[in-house]
């Protein structure tokens, strides 16, 4: 798995990112509120397994997560997912025949925020660093996730910390999650709030052996 963040780092440094000294890195940053879109590429194959709008509550921990229409390959059920970190559930919903499912969330690590013990790489520039309008700094964060035994690979903007992109490796996957066209609030708050068909449904027991999280839902679309 180490072999996963030393390739990793050397995509971005191979893309023209430009390292800068530094003899203390920062500590782990919070993600703000965000919305946006949310695409997930499996590195094996190639293969886009979604992408869609977004909506993050940093304060509260939950996520809405609406698969886009234009999906490909995506003729019948489109991913539709309220993830509650502090409550440990998630609601798989179906608004076209209006029906959920409750799950267990078995980690609260994601691709929104810097999961619990990210350690600081190194801080880079991408793109040129001599024209402040063609540049991006960016800090560089790895670690892993006890839970799914994951290891991840974060870039987050230097100051506001909002996460770019992820790399996300198991043994059985190996997925990069790319955070574009980001707002940092949340306008419509009400995307949090369960659908009336979901109310008072029943928590689903997984299949013996599965253990579900952020990073597994995705893989399994």
């Amino acid at each position: 798995m180490q072999a996963f963040a030393v390739a990793a780092l050397s995509i971005w440094l191979c893309l023209g990112a430009t390292a800068l000294a530094e003899s203390h890195g920062p500590q782990p940053c919070t993600s703000p509120n965000m919305t946006g879109v949310l695409t997930v590429l499996a590195l094996t194959g190639g293969e886009i397994k979604a992408t869609g709008h977004y909506s993050y509550d940093s304060t509260d921990k939950k996520i809405r997560f609406t698969e886009s229409e234009m999906h490909l390959n995506k003729t019948e059920h489109l991913e539709d997912y309220l993830m509650l970190f502090e409550e440990g559930v998630f609601y798989d919903i179906d608004m076209k025949n209006q029906s959920c499912k409750k799950m267990s969330l078995h980690s609260h690590a994601h691709a929104l925020d810097l999961p619990t013990g990210a350690a600081h790489q190194v801080e880079l520039f991408l793109g040129s660093d001599t024209v402040q309008e063609e540049n991006i700094k960016v800090n560089i964060w790895t670690g892993s996730v006890p839970e799914t035994k994951g290891q991840y690979f974060v870039s987050t903007t230097v100051g506001e910390c909002l996460p770019l992109s992820t790399f996300y490796s198991t043994d059985s996957m190996t997925l990069l999650f790319s955070n574009s066209e980001v707002v940092t609030e949340v306008k419509a708050p009400e995307v949090f709030n369960l659908p009336s068909f979901c109310e008072g449904v029943e928590l689903e027991e997984a299949p013996e052996g599965q253990k579900n999280d952020f990073f597994s839902l995705f893989n399994s679309v």
